[in-house]
């Protein structure tokens, strides 16, 4: 078996250049989302399920695109979020720890799926934990 580093280098250039296309194009979106009222009533669904594990309203969009499509996203957003003081360090903490074991749920039950694995299962045992970890970490540690 041969090994062309050229194509490789190739390769792994034009894979890099497109992943940098699709996270700018969606940070784009990301930007006139947050200013649409959209955004104001997906922060108001989102209240509740997010602050009953102790995490602030303003943690929601974040954890709402990571968890949909994935941790590298929604650590664009949370980066952003944090960097412009829109996020308390618990907040920031917690969300980062939720997104790290539950993240890109559909996409990644999906490949697990056509793996033969339970997607059912994977959903809710990755789930359950995120939420049982958020619980304890926010009663034991982040106590308000």
């Amino acid at each position: 078996m041969e090994i062309n580093i050229v194509s490789s280098i190739i390769s792994a250039s034009v894979l890099s250049i497109k992943l940098f296309f699709v996270i700018v194009v969606l940070m784009i979106i990301y930007e006139f989302y947050e200013r649409s009222k959209l955004f104001e009533l997906t922060k108001k669904y989102a209240k509740s399920p997010i602050e009953m594990i102790g995490i602030s309203t303003n943690a929601s969009i974040t954890m709402i695109v990571g968890f949909i499509l994935g941790i590298t996203y929604g650590a664009g957003i949370l980066i952003k979020n944090a960097m412009e003081n829109k996020m308390s360090y618990k907040d920031t903490m917690l969300s980062a720890i939720f997104l790290s074991i539950c993240h890109a749920v559909i996409e990644d039950t999906l490949i697990f799926v056509a793996v033969g694995a339970n997607g059912i299962v994977l959903f809710g045992v990755r789930f359950i934990m995120a939420v049982g970890v958020i619980v304890l970490l926010q009663r034991f540690f982040f106590k308000s």
